[in-house]
């Protein structure tokens, strides 16, 4: 029997902090991700049209349109409406937190945050009992 070449995960993180952004995919590819990045809201909509991430990382203050509208933009684009949404910022508010899971996002992680939770959350998304319950409030990783 002929083995299949697995099939590598993708992550996009959509952040416009250089540095963050570079921690974040370094983070990612150290644990076997091919990370795709993008710095605005625009430049994210052009990565989602050429490709199909296993998971978006979203900073909610991006330049121009924020990070909410893109959490819309990818639950009504068919091709990665299923896609986790891990919604990253520096607001910690409750209505922040909600305003985020009405917009599409599956989870919420607050800024400043050690690398190890921001795998920690990528992993509960994709392979825990969150992967198929998608909600902000459910998923709370130690």
């Amino acid at each position: 029997m002929r083995m299949g070449r697995v099939k590598r995960r993708v992550a996009l993180i959509v952040e416009d902090h250089p540095s963050l952004q570079q921690a974040m995919k370094k983070c990612l590819e150290e644990k076997a991700f091919d990370v795709l990045t993008a710095l605005n809201y625009q430049s994210a909509v052009r990565v989602l049209e050429s490709s199909q991430p296993s998971i978006v990382c979203v900073d909610l203050e991006l330049p121009n349109e924020s990070g909410y509208e893109l959490c819309e933009y990818i639950r009504q684009k068919a091709s990665v409406n299923k896609v986790p949404i891990l919604v990253i910022s520096d607001r910690g508010f409750p209505e922040d937190m909600a305003h985020a899971e009405e917009a599409g996002a599956n989870a919420f992680l607050k800024k400043p945050f050690p690398m190890p939770r921001l795998e920690k959350y990528v992993n509960a998304l994709l392979d825990g009992a969150y992967a198929s319950r998608p909600s902000v409030r459910r998923l709370r990783v130690p």
